[in-house]
């Protein structure tokens, strides 16, 4: 079996890498020959996406990543899959990301998005093709949306991190990062990420009045370009609850500040209101440090397959975070969870990406 992959997206970009790393993840598999074709940035024409199309005709089945902005956003975005599509006559995986839940008529009926996606879902039906979700809370979120027989279940992956160690190794580490950080002394609580609303930096801050003075909030991460204020806000609502000096905030993180930041973590947590598949989860979920998540669909999909893997709390409530956080930091050392490390196993790059093999098998069957 031939597998074509279509790259297309802002370079270094979160949805782009995640299709960079299937296909380097299906190289490595016996019996599958890859092809891949960069499809251009966000700025791409319909011209170069065609050419892209013909040039995936060699393959037998061909795998592309949906976000509407890395095609361009709006109608552009439809008309650039539209020129794809048409110039590739193959069966069809698409994983889609940022499903978020659509519950108005607006939503559901009259976003250029949605007209897209129905779009999409009707041109994957009609080559015996699959478009794939992260979650089952996702595919919910799809009903009458996409066609049910259609869709398909593939977990993120999480990646194996270099240099990952545990033990009296890790504890060396973390101090070494956190007095990188200049968080010497300090128990570190970090949100990790692009910084938005949903995923309770607010609520984190109000946490911090019910847990010790040496206990940090560390949001590892900047705002979106064109919502720098965001930062500012979040500096201004700690000074006004008295723990301003307990809230770092790094902005863009590069590699050697993410693995720092990483490593200087005591506690993960993910206090989100919503999300759709979560990039930063999957991250500390390849670290093995301790999580605290609200008790949302998608966390308890992950807590079924390695129970006990998420410290879920509920209600979204600053006191119950911080009684989550306290549990864990009153447990002490080690600072790493073996169920969370059993999680990452489970879902492991190479284990994803069987998945993945699984469902083209299923689309060139149907096809032929």
């Amino acid at each position: 079996m031939r597998v074509g992959y279509l790259h297309l997206g802002k370079a270094g970009g979160g949805v782009p890498r995640y299709g960079l790393m299937i296909a380097q993840a299906a190289h490595a598999l016996e019996g599958l020959a890859v092809l891949e074709v960069d499809g251009g940035e966000r700025e791409t024409d319909r011209h170069r996406l065609a050419a892209a199309g013909r040039a995936l005709m060699a393959a037998d089945v061909v795998h592309l990543q949906w976000k509407p902005a890395d095609w361009g956003g709006g109608l552009r975005a439809l008309g650039r899959l539209r020129a794809f599509v048409s110039a590739c006559e193959r069966p069809l995986v698409v994983t889609l990301h940022d499903v978020w839940a659509r519950d108005s008529l607006r939503r559901r009926w009259l976003d250029t998005d949605v007209w897209a996606l129905r779009w999409l879902g009707r041109a994957v039906g009609r080559r015996g093709g699959r478009i794939v979700v992260h979650a089952e809370e996702e595919r919910r979120r799809l009903e009458g949306l996409v066609a049910a027989e259609l869709m398909a279940v593939v977990p993120h992956f999480v990646e194996e991190r270099e240099g990952a160690s545990d033990g009296a190794d890790a504890m060396v580490a973390a101090e070494a990062a956190r007095a990188a950080l200049g968080l010497t002394g300090k128990r570190v609580i970090t949100i990790l990420g692009f910084m938005v609303r949903r995923k309770g930096y607010r609520l984190t801050i109000e946490a911090l009045r019910s847990l010790p003075a040496d206990v940090v909030a560390l949001f590892a991460g900047g705002p979106i370009a064109g919502r720098e204020a965001r930062a500012d806000e979040l500096r201004a609502y700690a000074e006004q609850l008295g723990v301003g000096e307990r809230v770092v905030i790094t902005g863009y993180v590069a590699a050697q500040r993410l693995e720092q930041a990483l490593a200087a973590t005591h506690v993960a947590i993910c206090p989100f209101r919503d999300m759709s598949a979560s990039g930063s989860l999957s991250t500390w979920i390849s670290t093995g440090r301790p999580i605290v998540t609200s008790d949302l669909p998608q966390f308890r999909e992950y807590d079924q397959l390695e129970p006990g893997a998420l410290r879920i709390f509920q209600p979204l409530t600053a006191e119950a975070l911080a009684a989550a956080v306290r549990n864990v930091l009153d447990e002490g050392p080690p600072i790493l969870d073996a169920r969370v490390w059993a999680l990452a196993e489970r879902l492991a790059t190479p284990q994803v990406v069987e998945r993945y093999i699984e469902v083209y098998r299923r689309c060139v069957t149907t096809h032929d």
